[in-house]
């Protein structure tokens, strides 16, 4: 069974995460609970897919951006090795050192632990990507995303509920993070930033338990390796929900095999069912799904009347009142 721990001021985790993870904290409190929310661009034929109540989760290998999990695995890869002239190798090996201080040996445990993992990391983390959606500025969508996310098919915008993504989840098997731009450098002053904070609070994690500690430091690195991309796609502000085979536990999740546009490959499943393994957290389809707006399209009211059928066959209570036509302009090839 999969267990749930909601962030509270009454138990210790909310000091790991200001330690290790400050700046996903502010993501949660600034944005998600404030004016912003997440948004999926997919395809108007894999909306309805998903309208049927399960979202697909593929490898990082096969998504657009050729190094999904490649640059941040190579920047503590790189800072890892031996005579390393990496930026971040002496940070890193500083924030160990403060760990060393509360818990001796722990940085070179958590260090060949990640090692041991890091190839599965890179082959076999599977994700589905959603990003930052800013409402007021964004009721047509983003360009951007429709041309990277939809090509010339008809595309949607599944505007969702954030919260079932913000939960802090013990031993999952898939998790939600917030995609990190940083450049080495900037990624250099984070981890100088997260070991000033550890050394303020080395009576703290003296005082938890080694696994805790452990547990809490190769989070961050694993963070930085599968969730951080090249400063280059900073505009899309994504959010990605993730699970890795043979790292992660399989629970609720279903593998299968599955061709798409010609490539086959394991896909890894989630379920969105009323009924289903993950419906206590919120994943269900009228719980996560506040508007859908349709993109660019040479048939946007065809489109509209498809996908609001397929909401009311989900549940989605007022669907037709959750529709919005993007209004932007893009011209689309005749099909």
């Amino acid at each position: 069974m999969r267990t749930t721990e909601l962030i509270s001021e009454e138990n210790p985790h909310i000091q790991f995460r200001w330690i290790f993870f400050k700046d996903e904290n502010d993501i949660l409190r600034k944005q998600f609970f404030s004016d912003q929310t997440l948004v999926h661009y997919t395809t108007a034929e894999n909306a309805l897919n998903i309208f049927k109540e399960e979202v697909w989760l593929r490898n990082t290998r096969v998504m657009n951006d050729v190094a999904e999990v490649q640059y941040g695995a190579a920047l503590i890869e790189k800072a890892l090795g031996r005579n390393s002239s990496a930026t971040v190798e002496p940070v890193l090996r500083r924030l160990g050192n403060i760990l060393d201080r509360a818990h001796p040996g722990i940085a070179d445990q958590v260090f060949k632990g990640f090692q041991s993992k890091l190839w599965n990391l890179v082959h076999r983390t599977h994700v589905t990507c959603l990003s930052v959606h800013h409402p007021e500025t964004e009721k047509n969508g983003r360009l951007s995303m429709w041309r990277a996310y939809t090509g010339n098919y008809a595309g949607v915008a599944l505007v969702l509920n954030p919260e079932p993504f913000t939960q802090l989840v013990k031993d999952p098997s898939f998790f939600s993070v917030p995609v990190t731009y940083d450049t080495e450098s900037e990624l250099q002053q984070k981890l100088h930033r997260i070991g000033s904070d550890a050394e303020k609070e080395l009576r703290f994690l003296a005082s938890q338990p080694r696994e805790l500690v452990g547990w809490y430091f190769g989070s961050l690195l694993r963070k930085i390796a599968t969730a951080s991309k090249h400063h280059g796609f900073r505009e899309e502000e994504e959010w990605r929900v993730m699970h890795t085979r043979s790292v992660d536990p399989q629970d609720g999740l279903k593998y299968e095999l599955a061709a798409i546009r010609g490539i086959p490959q394991i896909v890894t499943k989630l379920s969105l069912q009323p009924d289903g393994p993950f419906a206590a957290q919120g994943l269900t389809i009228p719980n996560l799904l506040r508007q859908v707006i349709i993109g660019p399209t040479n048939f946007p009211f065809v489109v509209a009347e498809a996908i609001q059928s397929a909401m009311e066959v989900a549940g989605v209570e007022n669907a037709g009142s959750k529709i919005h036509i993007s209004q932007i302009p893009l011209r689309m090839e005749p099909s």
